[in-house]
C-alpha cells in the first residue's frame, strides 16, 4: 500500500509566492492527502490567491501572531495525520514528480532530502552525491537542502518537532537530531525542486549584521557542542561569526570576537585560509 503524505507550507506575507508554491503541489504525479498552508501571522491578505484554488484540497491555517517558521512548521506537523510530512517553504517550487520520488525512497527510510537548483539560475544546480546521511556526515554541516527537499516519517517528526528557539540552522539542528535517533536518512541525488535565492541574499544580511546579532545565530552550535567536539565546534564558530567578513567594515571588531568565541587557532585558518578575503582584509577601506 502507498504511503499516505501531508504537506505543510510555511508562509508569511508572501501570497504570490504561495501561489506558485501551492499550485506545485497540487500539480504533483502523487497527490497529497492532506496539505496544510500555515500562515505565520501575515499582515496581508491572502484571500485572492487562495480562492483560485479548490478549496476541499488544502487547509488554511492563519496563525494570530508571527512567532517563526519552525513555530508554524510544529504547528503542521501536529495537525497531520498522513505516514509522511513534506515540508515546502512559501517561495521553493517542486518539480512535479517531486512527492513520487520521495515516497519511492520512503520504502528504506525513515527521512529523505534532495537537490535543487536555482530559481533565478536554472542550470545552476546543488546535488550532493552522498546517499545516507549519518550523524558524522551531518555534523561536518548541512550540505544537503533546506526544508523545501526534506521528507520525514510523521511518527518521527512528532517525536522530535523543530526547536522553536534557534533562529538559524533549523534544518541542520533538526537533521542532527533524525540522526540521533539511529534513523535511516537518504538523500536523492537529483534536482528536483527550485529553491529561490529572493531579492536580499542572505549573504547580503550576514555581511551587513551588528555584531551582537550573531548570538543567536551560534545558538545551534553551542547545542550540540558536544557532539561536535572542541575543534570541529571552534570551526562552526568561527566560520559563522567570519561568514562574509570580506565585505564587512569593522572587521576588526569581528575578528576580535571569533577569538574571543573560537580561540585563535580557528580564527586563523578562517582568515588567512582563503587568499581572496586575506587580501581584502590587508587591501581594502
Amino acid at each position: 500500500m502507498q504511503k499516505t503524505v501531508s504537506v505543510v507550507i510555511t508562509t508569511h506575507n508572501r501570497p504570490d509566492y504561495l501561489k506558485e508554491s501551492l499550485a506545485a503541489v497540487l500539480n504533483q504525479t502523487v497527490m497529497p492527502s492532506e496539505v496544510y498552508v500555515i500562515d505565520d501571522g501575515s499582515s496581508v491578505s491572502y484571500e485572492e490567491v487562495l480562492s483560485q484554488f479548490p478549496q476541499n484540497q488544502f487547509t488554511y491555517v492563519k496563525v494570530a501572531v508571527a512567532s517563526g517558521a519552525n513555530a508554524a512548521r510544529n504547528l503542521g506537523i501536529n495537525k497531520s495525520i498522513s505516514d509522511i510530512i513534506a515540508f515546502l517553504d512559501d517561495d521553493d517550487i517542486w518539480d512535479t514528480d517531486y512527492l513520487e520520488q520521495h515516497i519511492a525512497m520512503h520504502e528504506n527510510a525513515d527521512a529523505v532530502t534532495s537537490g535543487y537548483r536555482f530559481l533565478e539560475t536554472p542550470d545552476k544546480i546543488h546535488i550532493n552525491p552522498i546517499e545516507t546521511i549519518t550523524t558524522e556526515v551531518i555534523k561536518k554541516g548541512n550540505k544537503f537542502c533546506g526544508m523545501s527537499g526534506v521528507t520525514c516519517k510523521t511518527s518521527l517528526a512528532k517525536k522530535l518537532l523543530f526547536d522553536e528557539e534557534l533562529k538559524n540552522s533549523q534544518d541542520w539542528d533538526f537533521f542532527v537530531r533524525i540522526t540521533l535517533e539511529n534513523a535511516v536518512f537518504k538523500n536523492i541525488p537529483k534536482d528536483i525542486y527550485f529553491y529561490r535565492r529572493g531579492h536580499v541574499s542572505i549573504s547580503t544580511e550576514v555581511a551587513n549584521m551588528p555584531l551582537e546579532k550573531v548570538f543567536p545565530r551560534l545558538k545551534a552550535f553551542k547545542k550540540h557542542k558536544a557532539l561536535l567536539g572542541k575543534e570541529a565546534y571552534n570551526d562552526r564558530v568561527a566560520n559563522q561569526i567570519l561568514s562574509q567578513i570580506g565585505k564587512k567594515r569593522n572587521k576588526l571588531s569581528w575578528i576580535a570576537l571569533s577569538v574571543r568565541e573560537a580561540g585563535v587557532f580557528a580564527t586563523a585558518k578562517v582568515v588567512l585560509g582563503k587568499d581572496r578575503i586575506k587580501r581584502k582584509l590587508l587591501f581594502k577601506k
